[in-house]
């Protein structure tokens, strides 16, 4: 910390620095206002982590990368413009693609990725980071639209988005990652439709309001820890196409009464479902 100042709330960084270093604010609960210069080309993990006062950051052009959780917990940040200049976001694992920039930034309701940016993109006034190539949505907030373009919802995407109370996933996805919405406290409706074929574990872990859930059809899996401690979860409907149910799916799900599944199927989810939840499977007629 001995080569930034913070001045009446206000980070000073002197002209030809290059990098905001790992944790170089992290937990600075007086910062309230910082100007990234255009000499920095980097901002490292947790650079800004807990800064829970930090309201206004311009980002100006020059910055190429931020890294994984560069802003994580701070909680009276409302909006970021990403500059054109940035190529690299958070997590570069092309396997389960996110950014995990954002999380438990809950007052986060603005996100724009600046006209021009080869790599990313917030469409549509989505209030998102999508990567253009992929049409893989990284990185969302309380008031993220998603476009129909979107064809992935990242891992971490919306985790930790306490104010998100209802998401509508349009048809054209094809996938949920790991923990996308996990610790979504506020999350009490989802909407799947049958384009999405792939939920990560953890998707929906610690969604402690949703009260209720429909699998479609094009899911043939429910991933381990998916709707763990999901508290205040009563239903969810299954569908006839689900091969293997993992360990921990509904863990700690303390309010879940009914699983429905369609009728003649009883039997066969009381083999893929712990024996423990055998009495609350309920079947019922498929839809004509």
């Amino acid at each position: 910390m001995a080569q930034f100042e913070i001045k009446d709330g206000v980070a000073i960084i002197p002209e030809g620095t290059t990098v905001i270093w790992r944790g170089a604010f992290q937990d600075c609960t007086s910062l309230k206002s910082i100007t990234i210069p255009e000499s920095v080309n980097e901002i490292e993990s947790y650079a800004f982590d807990g800064c829970t006062s930090l309201k206004s950051i311009t980002i100006c052009e020059g910055v190429v990368r931020i890294a994984h959780r560069a802003f994580r917990g701070c909680t009276s940040l409302q909006s970021i413009i990403i500059p054109a200049s940035v190529t690299v976001l958070g997590n570069e694992n092309e396997d389960e693609e996110g950014c995990f920039l954002f999380d438990g930034c809950t007052s986060l309701k603005n996100i724009v990725v600046a006209a021009g940016n080869p790599v990313y993109d917030s469409r549509e006034d989505c209030n998102a980071i999508i990567k253009t190539k992929t049409n893989n949505l990284l990185y969302g907030c309380k008031s993220t639209i998603v476009p129909k373009s979107v064809k992935w919802i990242g891992a971490g995407a919306f985790e930790g988005c306490a104010p998100l109370k209802r998401i509508v996933i349009p048809k054209g996805v094809e996938g949920i990652s790991c923990v996308a919405f996990s610790n979504c406290s506020s999350l009490m409706s989802v909407t799947i439709p049958d384009s999405v074929t792939w939920i990560g574990p953890d998707a929906f872990a610690g969604c402690t309001s949703l009260k209720s859930i429909t699998i479609p059809e094009s899911v043939t899996e429910i991933k381990s820890s998916v709707f763990e401690r999901c508290i205040s979860l009563e239903s969810i409907t299954l569908p006839t196409s689900i091969t293997e149910i993992h360990a921990y799916a509904f863990n700690e799900c303390s309010a879940l009464s009914t699983i429905y599944v369609h009728a003649m199927k009883a039997d066969y989810y009381k083999e893929l479902l712990p024996e423990k939840l055998h009495d609350k499977i309920v079947e019922i007629e498929p839809e004509k």
